[in-house]
């Protein structure tokens, strides 16, 4: 192994692991440090966070659907039947997707994604109203392949956790009990790309398509 590569890894090693010891003082000074922090210059937003959220997104090339809590299954269904994508999803967990009841017809698969899967169904932990992003955290049941992978990303979003501005997404982050999120996918719009001839491409790390399905306060369809 060569000097300048074995410097390399061990910086990085010194770095994962901390030059200074964790004592529960360095630790408390942290959070004191992460708790009073206080977000610099953000944009102003006028009017419903809701319909702000829904724009930006429009803006980037998303689609979306407002229904109520009985409508999830109905909503998903309508989108793929107006691409003409066969009814089988692979399905995260999340408050919402866990009560949903699904018809006999439809295929719903619950595992990792591959290359061969067309349509992953997610459930979104917050949204972003300032740029229309929605923020996944991967875990048990909510594997990072489904938000990558397949062509087209279905992404269920509660109304009640759309925020104004991506400082107070990390707020609620912070707030999660346990250990912290050990990963936290921003997703803002379809995959794109314009390193090809300086056209605008889709799909090219990602879902070719994001509809959003948003989950308001209300039983009907």
């Amino acid at each position: 192994m060569s000097s300048a590569r074995k410097e390399t890894l061990e910086a990085i090693r010194t770095a994962l692991v901390g030059s200074e010891p964790r004592t529960s003082e360095h630790l408390q000074e942290l959070k004191a440090r992460i708790q009073e922090s206080v977000p610099h210059l953000q944009p102003q937003l006028d009017g419903d966070l809701l319909t702000h959220f829904c724009e930006k997104h429009i803006a980037v090339h998303g689609t979306y659907e407002r229904v109520g809590r009985a409508g999830v299954a109905t909503a998903v269904l309508r989108h793929l039947d107006s691409l003409g994508i066969p009814r089988e999803l692979l399905v995260g967990a999340g408050p919402i997707l866990d009560q949903v009841q699904w018809p006999e017809q439809v295929v719903v698969e619950r595992r990792s994604a591959n290359k061969d899967d067309c349509v992953a169904l997610s459930e979104a932990f917050a949204g972003i109203a300032e740029s229309g992003t929605v923020v996944l955290l991967p875990g048990a049941g909510r594997p990072s392949s489904h938000n990558f992978l397949p062509e087209d990303h279905i992404i269920v979003v509660d109304c009640a956790r759309i925020v104004r501005h991506q400082e107070d997404a990390w707020t609620l982050v912070r707030a999660l009990p346990g250990r912290a999120a050990r990963t936290i996918q921003l997703i803002t719009g379809p995959s794109k790309t314009g390193d090809i001839e300086q056209a605008i491409q889709y799909g090219a790390h990602g879902p070719r398509r994001v509809h959003l399905v948003i989950v308001e306060d209300r039983d009907d369809a």
